[in-house]
C-alpha cells in the first residue's frame, strides 16, 4: 500500500505538470507601458503564476509620464518626479529590482509667492521656518499634517483588501473601501472641504492653494480628495529612484519572461466572439515610423493610457453593443514643463538672495505654476546645480525667460497632458469597461500619482484573476472546458495535496 501510494502521488505529479504546459494560456493585450501597464503585468504574472502570455503595446516609450531629459549631458526628472515614504508598492518595486533610492536634496529653501511678495519663505534653520508658519497660520500647519495623516492611513486600508484578492469594478467602491467617507471628498471642493473643518481662508489659499498648483497645474476648486493627496505630497518623507523614476517600469517589463514589448501604437479594438461564443478582441495596431496596419486576437485587452478625447493617440472601439459605456468624459491638464540651464535671477522675484524652490499661490499673476532647481537623477554632482524646472501652464516666451534667469545656456522644453481636470462634477469611471476589457487609468479621475496607478494595476490584475478563476468554481462540466484558465490544473493540485496527506 505504501508503495501505491507513492505511485500515485508521483503520478499525479506528472498529470499536473502534463496539464500545466497543456493548459490554455490567456492572451493578454497591455496598451501603455507606463507605471500603470507595467504594474498590471508584474501582478497577472504573479497571480497566475506565469500561466499567460502578454504583449504590451507602447507608441512612444516605456515610462509614459515617467521620463528624464537631457540637459548638459545630465538626466533628470521630467515628468513624475517625488513619491512617499508610505507609498508601498513603489517601495516593494525598488525592492523588487535592486534599485535604491535618491532623497530628495537637504537644505534647500522654497517661499510661496503670489506675484507680489512671498507670503512665507523657509529658513535655513528648521526652527525659525516653524515660527514663521506658526507667526502667519498658527498651529493650522500642523493640524493640516496631522488630518493628512489620518487621511493615509485610512488610504492604507487598500493594499491589505488587495493583499486578500478583493478587487473593485469601478473608482467609487475601490476608494470606499479605504473608507466610506472618502466618496464624499469627490463631491466637495478642496477649499469647502478644509473649511469645514475650520481651515482659515489664507492657508487655504496660499499653503494648499501652491500644492495643487505645483503638483496638479490647478486650484483649491478641485475635489478634496486629490486635494489631500497633494498635500500629502508636499510633504519632508519624499524620495525618488535613483536612476530615474522610469526605471521602474521598464524594469518591471523586461524583466518578465512572459511579457512581450510591441512598439506600436494601437489603432483600434474590435469585440469579436470566438466559435465558443466567448469574448475576444482583435487589435488593429501600427509599428512606429509604419502605415502598415497588422492586427492580433487577445482573450483580455488592459487600457493603461488615458481615453479622453484630448489625447494624442485616438483608441476606436469597434462593433461593440453598448458604445455609451465607452464613452470616456473631461479633459486632461497641460502642463508645460521648461528645463533652463542658467542663474537665477533672485530682484525679478523680490528678492536679494538666491533661493532654490518658488511655488505659485496665484498663477494667473504669476504667469508660472512654479521653479524648482535640478538635481541629475543618480544624485547631487558635487556641485551647486545650475539646472532649473519651471512649470506653467502655457509655454514660456523668450521675454519671460530672460526675465527670470541670466546666462542662459541649454533649454529643453516638453509639454504634457499631465493630469486629469479635476472638479467636484458626479463621475463613475469603471475599471472594467466591458468583458475582459478592462481600464486602469480609471483610477486617476480620483488622483494621478504613481501609487495609484500601481494600485489601479493590481486591482485590475485582481479582476481578471477573479473573472479567470471563477469559471472553475461556477461553470457546468462543459462550460468548464470553454474556460480560458485551465480548471483541470486546479483540480489536480488539490488531489496533489490529499495524496500526500
Amino acid at each position: 500500500m505504501h508503495w501505491f501510494g507513492v505511485l500515485l502521488f508521483v503520478g499525479l505529479i506528472f498529470v499536473a505538470i502534463s496539464l500545466c504546459e497543456d493548459a490554455p494560456r490567456p492572451k493578454i493585450a497591455i496598451v501603455g507601458a507606463g507605471i500603470g501597464g507595467a504594474s498590471a503585468s508584474h501582478f497577472l504574472t504573479e497571480l497566475l503564476d506565469g500561466n499567460l502570455e502578454i504583449d504590451i503595446f507602447e507608441a512612444d516609450q516605456i515610462g509614459g509620464r515617467l521620463a528624464t531629459v537631457r540637459v548638459n549631458d545630465e538626466e533628470y526628472e521630467a515628468g513624475g518626479s517625488i513619491i512617499h515614504s508610505r507609498n508601498k508598492y513603489m517601495k516593494a518595486f525598488l525592492e523588487l529590482l535592486g534599485m535604491e533610492e535618491r532623497p530628495t536634496s537637504k537644505g534647500m529653501r522654497a517661499g510661496v509667492w503670489n506675484g507680489g511678495e512671498f507670503v512665507i519663505m523657509e529658513s535655513n534653520w528648521k526652527i525659525v521656518t516653524m515660527m514663521k508658519l506658526l507667526y502667519r497660520y498658527g498651529i493650522q500647519p500642523f493640524k493640516l499634517y496631522r488630518h493628512v495623516n489620518t487621511i493615509l492611513d485610512s488610504f492604507e486600508n487598500i493594499y491589505r483588501y488587495q493583499d486578500e484578492g478583493v478587487a473593485y469594478d469601478n473608482v467609487h467602491d475601490l476608494i470606499s473601501a479605504m473608507s466610506p467617507e472618502f466618496p464624499k471628498l469627490l463631491q466637495i471642493s478642496t477649499a469647502e472641504y478644509l473649511h469645514s473643518l475650520g481651515f482659515s481662508k489664507e492657508i487655504i489659499n496660499e499653503l494648499v492653494e501652491a500644492t495643487l498648483v505645483v503638483n496638479y497645474g490647478q486650484n483649491t476648486d478641485v475635489h478634496s480628495f486629490v486635494g489631500c493627496v497633494s498635500v500629502a505630497g508636499a510633504g519632508a518623507d519624499l524620495w525618488s529612484v535613483k536612476g530615474g523614476n522610469k526605471e521602474v517600469p521598464i524594469h518591471l517589463i523586461y524583466r518578465n519572461s512572459k511579457v512581450n514589448l510591441v512598439p506600436s501604437q494601437v489603432k483600434e479594438i474590435r469585440y469579436l466572439l470566438n466559435n465558443d461564443s466567448l469574448p475576444q478582441y482583435e487589435i488593429s495596431y501600427n509599428n512606429a515610423g509604419s502605415n502598415n496596419v497588422m492586427k492580433n486576437i487577445y482573450d483580455i485587452v488592459v487600457i493603461a493610457t488615458p481615453l479622453t478625447e484630448d489625447q494624442k493617440y485616438e483608441i476606436k472601439f469597434m462593433d461593440f453593443q453598448k458604445i455609451e459605456s465607452l464613452q470616456f468624459p473631461g479633459n486632461y491638464q497641460t502642463t508645460v514643463a521648461t528645463f533652463i540651464q542658467g542663474d537665477l535671477i533672485p530682484s525679478h522675484f523680490g528678492l536679494d538672495d538666491p533661493i532654490d524652490a518658488i511655488l505659485s499661490c496665484d498663477p494667473n499673476k504669476t504667469e508660472i505654476n512654479s521653479v524648482g532647481k535640478l538635481f541629475p537623477v543618480n544624485g547631487p554632482i558635487g556641485k551647486d546645480s545650475q539646472v532649473w524646472k519651471v512649470f506653467s501652464k502655457h509655454r514660456l516666451t523668450s521675454r519671460q525667460i530672460s526675465s527670470m534667469f541670466s546666462n542662459v545656456g541649454q533649454l529643453r522644453e516638453i509639454p504634457w497632458k499631465a493630469y486629469p481636470k479635476y472638479s467636484t462634477a458626479p463621475r463613475l469611471d469603471n475599471f472594467q469597461l466591458h468583458d475582459s476589457l478592462y481600464h486602469v487609468n480609471a483610477i486617476e479621475w480620483a488622483a494621478s500619482a504613481m501609487e495609484m496607478s500601481a494600485i489601479g494595476g493590481r486591482n485590475v490584475a485582481l479582476l481578471i484573476h477573479k473573472k479567470l478563476t471563477s469559471c472553475c468554481r461556477e461553470s457546468s462540466e462543459i462550460d468548464k472546458q470553454k474556460c480560458k484558465y485551465s480548471c483541470e490544473e486546479k483540480t489536480v493540485r488539490r488531489n496533489t495535496q490529499k495524496s500526500d496527506l
